[in-house]
C-alpha cells in the first residue's frame, strides 16, 4: 500500500499510536472501524485547513493544542488528567447549579452549601464558540455519538442545547480545543453525570462568577396547600397496627405530591382488593346458579310425584269404593237367600277384594302425602336458592359497581398525583425587557407567558438568575442564591480578542449611554407584574424552582417541548 505523498511512515505510526492512547483513556475497544472513527473525530475538533488563517496567539493554535496534547502522554499511553479541585460529598445535596467560565477553561459545581467541585474544562475555539448565557440540561446520556462531527464518540454526554452544545467527556488541553461544546476531564464527567439531572441550570461566563445568597421582599414566595380532610393520604396499615401521625394541615407541592402517591398506592389497592372480590363473588354466582338447577329438578320431579300420588289416590278410592259396593251387595243377596257355600266363597272374595282396595287406598293416600311433604320441601328449598342466587348475582353487581367507582377514584388521583408531580418539577421564569413579557415553565414545558414592563426601560437590567436553593427552618419559605452575568467594558473585550485572535471587529470604547445595569436588587424593584401571575407563580415554586430577569430577549434554542427558558448573552450586548 503506498501512503501519501503528504504523510511519511514514522507520522501515520505515531497518529495510530496517539489515536490507541486516546480510544484506550475514554475506555473504547479498539476496533479498526472504531480507531478510524475516532480520527475523524479528532481531526474534526481541529479544522484548520491550507486556505485558512489562524489570527490568535500561537499558544492558542489547533495544531499547537494536538501537540500539547501529544506531550501530555505518559508512559502508559494514557492522557494526564487535568488538576480537578474536588471538595465533594458522595452525593451532594439539590439543586445544584453549574458554572462555566469561558476565560479561566474551569467549571465549577455549587450547591446551597457552597462550592461541591470544580475543574478544568475545554471550550469552543474561533469560528465554534461555546455560547454564553443561562442554559438548563436538557438531556442525558452516558454514552453518545454526535449527531454533526462523524458519530463522534462523547461520554457522560448532558445537553444544554438542541442546537449540538453539550458537556461531555473529552480531551482538556487546558485551553479552547472544542468545536462549542463544554469538554471535561474523565474523572470528572463521570462525577458531574452521576450527580446532576435534567432540569438544573448551566451558567456559561465569560468570566468567573459565584452564586450568592440573596434575600428580598419582592422574590416569589411558595404558596402552601392547606389540606382539607378529603386531601389527606389513606392509611394503608392493617388493622391493630401503630397509629399514623396525621399529615401536616399545610404543605409543600413536594409534600402534596407524596401524599397524592400515597393516595394513588391506597385506591390500587382498593381496585386490586375488588377485582379479588368479584373474582370470588362470580364464583359464587355459579355455585349458586348450579345448586338452583339442582334444586329446580327436584322441586319438578317432586311436583311430578306429588300429581301422581294424587292420582293413584284417586283410583285407589274409586276401586275401592267400587269392590265396597260389589261386596255389599254380595254380602246382602247371600243373607237374603241363604244361598250354598258357593255363594259364601264368592262373598268372601268380594270382602277380601274390598280389603285389598282398602288398603291400596289407604297406600296411595300416604303415598300422596309424602309426596306433597316432599314437594313442600321442595318449593321451600327453591325459594331459599332462587333468593340466594339473586344475592350473589345483586352482590356480584355491587362489586362491579364499586370497582367501576374504585376505578374512576384511581384515574382521579393518578391524574392529580400526576399534575402533583409536574407541579412539584422545577419552576421556571423570564422575565424579558425586550419582549416585555414574562415567560413561565415547568418541567420543560411552557406553563403561560403574560405581559410585563420595566420601569425606567432605557437603563440597562443586566442579566441575573435567581435559584430558591433550600427550605427555610420554617418549612414553608425558601432560601435563594442569585448569580449576575457579569458586563464586560470595551477595553477588556477588545484586549481578549486580540490576545485570543477572535478580532472580528473591535468595539466601540466610548462609555455606554445606557449606563450601568442593576443589580439583582434593584432589577427585582424595576420589574412590574400583575398579581395574578405572581399567585399562579407562587402555586409551582419551590425548592430548585429559577428566575432570569434580563434585558435579553427569549433565546431562540428555547422550543416548545423539551427545553427551558434560556438566554444567550453575545459579547457585543
Amino acid at each position: 500500500m503506498r501512503l501519501p505523498s503528504r504523510f511519511g511512515g514514522k507520522k501515520i505510526l505515531r497518529a495510530a499510536l496517539t489515536a490507541s492512547a486516546i480510544v484506550a483513556t475514554l475506555g473504547f475497544e479498539t476496533t479498526p472501524g472504531q480507531a478510524q472513527g475516532f480520527f475523524r473525530w479528532f481531526d474534526s475538533l481541529f479544522p484548520i485547513g491550507p486556505n485558512r488563517v489562524w489570527r490568535g496567539s500561537p499558544r492558542s493554535h489547533p495544531r499547537a493544542a494536538r501537540n500539547a496534547f501529544r506531550r501530555g502522554l505518559n508512559t502508559s499511553g494514557a492522557p494526564s488528567e487535568p488538576e480537578t479541585k474536588s471538595i465533594e460529598s458522595a452525593n451532594p445535596e439539590r439543586p445544584l447549579l453549574v458554572i462555566a467560565s469561558i476565560a479561566d477553561q474551569r467549571v465549577s459545581l455549587y450547591n446551597h452549601q457552597g462550592l461541591v467541585a470544580r475543574s478544568a474544562i475545554s471550550t469552543g475555539i474561533a469560528g465554534h464558540p461555546t455560547p454564553k448565557g443561562i442554559f438548563t440540561i436538557i438531556g442525558r446520556e452516558r454514552f453518545h455519538r454526535s449527531n454533526i462531527y462523524s458519530a463522534a464518540p462523547m461520554p457522560f454526554m448532558q445537553r444544554i442545547t438542541w442546537s449540538g452544545i453539550a458537556m461531555h467527556l473529552g480531551v482538556v488541553p487546558r485551553h479552547p480545543a472544542s468545536h462549542g461544546c463544554i469538554r471535561l476531564p474523565a474523572e470528572f464527567a463521570a462525577k458531574l453525570w452521576g450527580w446532576t439531572k435534567i432540569g438544573e441550570r448551566v451558567v456559561i461566563s465569560p468570566q468567573d462568577v459565584t452564586p450568592a445568597e440573596f434575600a428580598h421582599p419582592l422574590l416569589p414566595a411558595p404558596k402552601m396547600r392547606v389540606l382539607a380532610e378529603a386531601d389527606k393520604a389513606p392509611s394503608l396499615e392493617a388493622p391493630g397496627a401503630s397509629v399514623v401521625v396525621a399529615p401536616p394541615q399545610r404543605v409543600n407541592p413536594l409534600q402534596y405530591a407524596e401524599l397524592l402517591k400515597v393516595k394513588v398506592a391506597a385506591a390500587v389497592k382498593s381496585v386490586k382488593e375488588i377485582s379479588a372480590a368479584i373474582s370470588l363473588k362470580r364464583q359464587e354466582v355459579a355455585r349458586a346458579a348450579t345448586e338452583l338447577k339442582s334444586v329446580a329438578r327436584a322441586h319438578a320431579s317432586a311436583s311430578w310425584k306429588a300429581v301422581a300420588a294424587a292420582r293413584a289416590k284417586e283410583i285407589a278410592e274409586a276401586d275401592a269404593s267400587a269392590k265396597q259396593q260389589k261386596s255389599a251387595l254380595a254380602a246382602a243377596q247371600f243373607s237374603a237367600s241363604e244361598g250354598d257355600a258357593l255363594s259364601r266363597a264368592k262373598v268372601d272374595r268380594l270382602a277380601k277384594a274390598y280389603e285389598d282396595a282398602t288398603a291400596a287406598k289407604d297406600a296411595a293416600a300416604l303415598a300422596k302425602l309424602n309426596a306433597d311433604a316432599t314437594l313442600a320441601e321442595s318449593v321451600a328449598k327453591l325459594a331459599i336458592a332462587k333468593a340466594t342466587s339473586a344475592a350473589k348475582v345483586a352482590e356480584a353487581a355491587d362489586a362491579i359497581r364499586r370497582l367501576g367507582e374504585a376505578r374512576v377514584v384511581l384515574n382521579a388521583v393518578t391524574n392529580a398525583e400526576k399534575e402533583a408531580r409536574r407541579r412539584a418539577m422545577p419552576v421556571s421564569v423570564l422575565v424579558s425587557k425586550k419582549d416585555q413579557r414574562i415567560y413561565v415553565r415547568q418541567g420543560l414545558a411552557p406553563v403561560f407567558d403574560a405581559p410585563a414592563s420595566v420601569r425606567d426601560p432605557e437603563r440597562l437590567l443586566g442579566s441575573h438568575l435567581y435559584i430558591a436553593t433550600a427550605a427555610k427552618d420554617d418549612g414553608t419559605s425558601l432560601k435563594w442564591s442569585v448569580v449576575s452575568m457579569p458586563i464586560q467594558n470595551a477595553e477588556e473585550l477588545n484586549d481578549r480578542r486580540m490576545k485570543t485572535g477572535l478580532v472580528d471587529e473591535l468595539v466601540d470604547a466610548t462609555a455606554d449611554p445606557r449606563g450601568p445595569p442593576s443589580g439583582p436588587a434593584e432589577a427585582l424593584e424595576r420589574i412590574e407584574i400583575a398579581q395574578e401571575v405572581r399567585d399562579r407563580i407562587a402555586e409551582r415554586l419551590w425548592i430548585g424552582g429559577s428566575l432570569i430577569i434580563s434585558d435579553l430577549p427569549l433565546s431562540s434554542e428555547t422550543g416548545n417541548i423539551g427545553t427551558d427558558l434560556t438566554v444567550k448573552i453575545h459579547e457585543k450586548d
